[in-house]
């Protein structure tokens, strides 16, 4: 399966989804940053690294791949944006709950829709507000107003998966492993990260149920 991770606004949780994919699942990463620490993550022959004015080659059926993509389509990253999406299965557009990312979010969607109409947004970032009892992390209020939104301005068509927020994709880089990886290793990781770790295993279930 080829993913691409996009949103042309940073921070919004592209490069640890991406790694922690490749990770857990022995993906190739291939990436328009040339400028990366994931050179130190990841052995030479699974990271694919060019310039953002760059096309990526077509990887050919069998090789399992994600992309981790930064820039503006609309600029000098388009060649490796549009050469990654036109190729992949399925897209991934992470947005939290912020009024310039969930703006960017939608922009990014519209555009990706011209070249791949395969597309899935990952609410990142969740935390539960004061006053919030909830059982799915679907029905937070972070949750609930990204896909309100996307619903919309795109449609319903488009699933709206959750991830909470967790320091573990922080420590995904420190420990160069993929949260699954290190919940086999530690206990106690297992019960920290159990609920991030289910939400994970939903999402690439869904991914590999749909789009494999």
């Amino acid at each position: 399966m080829k993913i691409t991770i996009y949103n042309m606004k940073g921070s919004a949780g592209k490069t640890p989804l991406a790694v922690n994919i490749a990770l857990d699942r022995e993906y190739a990463l291939a990436t328009n940053e040339p400028y990366n620490l994931l050179d130190t993550i990841l052995p030479e022959e699974r990271l694919f690294s060019l310039q953002p004015d760059e096309e990526f080659p077509d990887f050919p059926e069998g090789i399992d791949v994600v992309f981790d993509l930064a820039g503006l389509m609309s600029r000098d990253a388009r060649p490796s944006i549009v050469s990654a999406v036109s190729q992949s299965d399925v897209v991934l557009v992470p947005i939290y709950n912020e009024l310039k990312c969930i703006h960017a979010g939608i922009h990014t969607i519209n555009e990706l829709l011209l070249y791949n109409k395969n597309i899935v947004v990952v609410a990142t970032k969740l935390v539960k507000r004061k006053g919030e009892a909830f059982k799915d992390w679907a029905d937070s209020e972070d949750a609930k107003n990204i896909k309100a939104v996307v619903d919309h301005a795109i449609g319903q068509g488009i699933t709206v998966l959750p991830l909470k927020f967790s320091r573990v994709f922080d420590t995904i880089f420190e420990q160069e492993l993929s949260i699954r990886q290190m919940m086999e290793k530690d206990a106690l990781a297992r019960y920290t990260y159990r609920d991030v770790a289910a939400q994970f295993d939903i999402l690439l279930s869904y991914l590999e149920q749909h789009y494999a």
